[in-house]
């Protein structure tokens, strides 16, 4: 068994050891085929976003079976997508089944050691059989839709109502595209052109390019003036936490999710002032199946979010020369024989 190993920031070692036996806990063992490798891993592996090291970076992947243990469900040779999110199932949500909101969560690749590896041991709740018709490389988006879902799930959308979408990311057409599908009319706003014109090939006609338009006006004239009474801010954004709150109704909810560490700051007075509601959606747990399904049916479309596949062999020599500028709109998929 190999896994990469960061034992500094952008700095990998190959690590090779005896293959492990299952158990009681990590009942299934998975050869992992395909890891994708996005911003949030960049950052990561720079050392933008702390880990404690030494630490195995993959967060999103896609394998096969190699070994199950009997009851779980899964046989060899099964395709699966890994999901990340470990509750506790100890905590007082956990115990009232609200997975999605455990205090302890266990994010593999995030806050727990992650997949960068030819095969791992893993508990066959968190492992997902996936439908011939879906790819590996859509298969690899699962949890961007799920953390989607659970969005949409927390904001309540009803049909017709305006929901901004500040996002720098790939992640921003993602959640835009679900917002349409439950008919809301999202308004996305981002300072990535490229991103905005992909959006728009998609099919989601409120765009703001903050490189080139004022955000409050712009949302002003396509709200009819009464401005969002949801707003989704991904913490990676580069925009003023004031965009924000000029942007939003009286009595409206701000929904702020993602992996960034960007400190934005809206003053409790603003809050206040508009009584406004703040929320907080960091991961997709509980639906998967729901995004899967997604996917399948092209519901929402992921086609033209990947860029460039690395060599697991050449991982570390790869990711050296990389650089990260297009991540944001188009992760690479590291490809494991």
């Amino acid at each position: 068994m190999q896994q990469w190993v960061l034992t500094q920031p952008k700095t990998l070692r190959l690590d090779t050891f005896d293959p492990q036996a299952i158990d009681t806990e990590n009942n299934v063992k998975v050869k992992i085929e395909q890891v994708l490798f996005s911003q949030s891993d960049y950052d990561v592996y720079s050392g933008k976003t702390k880990c404690k090291m030494p630490f195995v970076m993959g967060r999103n992947a896609v394998g096969v079976v190699s070994e199950a243990a009997e009851g779980t469900m899964l046989q060899k040779m099964d395709r699966v997508v890994i999901e990340p999110y470990i509750p506790c199932t100890a905590c007082a949500d956990c115990n009232a089944e609200r997975y999605e909101d455990c205090e302890n969560m266990r994010e593999l690749g995030i806050n727990s050691q992650g997949l960068l590896g030819n095969f791992v041991n893993l508990p066959s709740a968190i492992l997902h059989k996936l439908p011939d018709a879906l790819s590996n490389e859509k298969a690899l988006f699962v949890s961007y839709v799920a953390m989607g879902l659970n969005i949409v799930d927390k904001l309540r959308v009803e049909k017709g109502r305006h929901i901004a979408v500040l996002s720098s990311t790939k992640v921003g057409i993602i959640v835009a595209q679900l917002l349409a599908y439950y008919q809301a009319v999202p308004i996305l706003i981002s300072d990535s052109t490229e991103m905005l014109a992909e959006a728009k090939k998609l099919g989601i006609f409120y765009t703001v390019d903050t490189n080139e338009k004022d955000v409050e006006k712009e949302v002003l004239m396509m709200t009819g003036g009464r401005m969002c009474k949801e707003i989704v801010y991904f913490t990676n954004s580069k925009y003023n936490m004031h965009d924000v709150y000029s942007i939003a109704a009286f009595n409206g909810t701000i929904c702020v999710s993602g992996y960034g560490n960007k400190d934005s700051r809206i003053s409790v007075a603003q809050i206040a002032q508009k009584h406004l509601n703040i929320m907080g959606v960091y991961n997709g747990c509980g639906n998967f199946p729901s995004a899967i399904n997604m996917l399948v049916t092209n519901t929402v479309n992921v086609d033209d979010m990947t860029g460039d596949k690395l060599d697991f062999a050449k991982l570390d020599v790869q990711l050296a020369e990389l650089k990260p500028d297009n991540l944001s709109s188009r992760s690479n998929i590291i490809v494991i024989d």
